[in-house]
């Protein structure tokens, strides 16, 4: 099941994207979602239906924002984000930057997961990581 059309994401008003690169950027949107999400939804996808409207919306907002993160930045995959960030120093005539190589704190999905989109499928409860625990 996709968790967004093509008709819904214009309707947002995100970046513009023609049809066949939506259809790519959301097989690639929804793969980052169920990965940082555990794969929630895939094992129980009756549970979107049992939503509220509102519920559903912001979810739908979620996607399209993965959807236009990727189409902005080009950051598909944990791997482009390492990719990008592997120039560590630059030089241009008297001028020279260097960036910090150490970043301990980021997961991989932290690396090519739009911060709003992590905002918002934590609002909706779908980045719990406890565990149930029954007596």
């Amino acid at each position: 099941m996709a968790y967004l059309t093509f008709d819904e994401y214009k309707q947002f008003n995100f970046q513009e994207i023609d049809e066949a690169s939506f259809d790519k950027v959301l097989m690639r949107a929804t793969m980052a979602i169920d990965s940082v999400t555990r794969f929630y939804l895939v094992k129980n996808a009756e549970l979107i239906e049992q939503w509220s409207d509102w519920m559903k919306e912001q979810f739908k907002q979620a996607v399209g924002l993965q959807i236009e993160y990727i189409a902005k930045t080009g950051i598909e995959t944990a791997s482009d984000a390492r990719e990008a960030n592997t120039i560590s120093s630059s030089t241009i005539g008297d001028t020279s930057v260097q960036k910090s190589t150490s970043n301990n704190s980021s997961s991989d999905t932290e690396l090519y997961l739009s911060p709003d989109v992590m905002s918002i499928l934590g609002a909706l409860g779908l980045l719990y990581k406890g565990v149930i625990y029954v007596r």
